[in-house]
């Protein structure tokens, strides 16, 4: 069986590419509109005219690229807010824009890029721009705000709108490359955070998509990774030593395992609450059935 070859992508010739960034660099948009609608130029494949557009913050040049053709691309996004280009971003609003459409099933919004730069988050969410919305796993821009941003930062976002019963959180917080875990985690369960859950038990699609790999409660995680200073303090606000993780193992063995003596003498005197050895469940028929074929 024959299958049709896939169309040959359209170049546009590079003299006319160079001419378009010379138009930008001038502000000539009557050339540069001109050199767009010639027949030898492709919008639709000017990315590098586009970056060139979001360096300057020429809104102009950015609306004629989509006026002829040239989609808002993801990276076009991303590449704008890292440029801090409001003016280009106010035009890809007016075009039609989605500022809340997730990047892929594991990223949320373009948001998840400006966490940690107050001027262009804000900027954002003055326009609509929602730091809950998770992706098609349950993580959202607060989850990498949890992650990247300043404590002081977060605290504005979370004051603002940030819903710490989505995103698995505490789980974000742990993978903080700073010294102040256990201030984030402190600051996400004052506010609710769900302290004995584990990973992704909530979210069915997420359960569905990630059921083979071990998923820890925070606990768990803060075990595993040898955080002593995180499991004294999930500890101290209530986190049950007893809670297993996806794989069936407790705290205690999570850090026998990776070898963390510090954390396995913290874990072995402290007393447990609750069900001793309590197993989240799946939340779905399927993966129910699957845990039981497991047993």
């Amino acid at each position: 069986m024959a299958f049709p070859l896939a169309a040959p992508r359209l170049k546009t010739p590079d003299h006319v590419i160079e001419k378009l960034k010379v138009a930008i660099a001038a502000d000539d948009m009557v050339t540069f509109e001109e050199l767009l609608a010639a027949p030898q130029t492709h919008a639709k494949e000017l990315s590098c005219i586009m970056k060139e557009a979001l360096a300057r913050d020429h809104a102009g040049a950015a609306s004629k690229l989509i006026h002829h053709g040239r989609n808002v691309g993801y990276l076009d996004g991303q590449a704008a807010i890292a440029a801090r280009a409001k003016n280009c971003l106010t035009a890809f609003l007016d075009s039609g824009w989605n500022l809340n459409k997730a990047l892929s099933h594991a990223t949320p919004s373009v948001l998840s890029h400006a966490v940690a730069d107050r001027e262009m988050v804000f900027w954002l969410l003055e326009r609509g721009a929602d730091l809950n919305k998770p992706a098609h796993i349950d993580i959202t821009p607060l989850s990498f705000a949890v992650e990247k941003a300043a404590p002081d930062l977060l605290q504005e976002l979370l004051d603002h709108s940030g819903d710490v019963k989505k995103g698995e959180v505490l789980q974000h917080a742990l993978d903080r490359q700073t010294a102040d875990v256990v201030t984030v985690l402190g600051m996400l369960l004052d506010r609710g955070a769900p302290l004995d859950g584990v990973m992704y038990e909530d979210h069915a699609g997420s359960f569905q998509l990630n059921f083979f790999f071990e998923r820890h409660t925070p606990l768990c995680k803060a075990a595993a990774m040898g955080n002593v200073e995180a499991v004294r303090l999930l500890l101290e606000r209530g986190a049950d030593p007893g809670v297993q993780n996806s794989k069936g193992k407790t705290p205690l063995q999570c850090a026998e395992r990776a070898g963390h003596k510090e954390v396995v003498e913290v874990l072995a005197k402290w007393p447990r609450t609750g069900d001793v050895g309590k197993h989240h469940l799946p939340k779905t028929p399927l993966l129910i059935e699957r845990h039981e074929v497991r047993r």
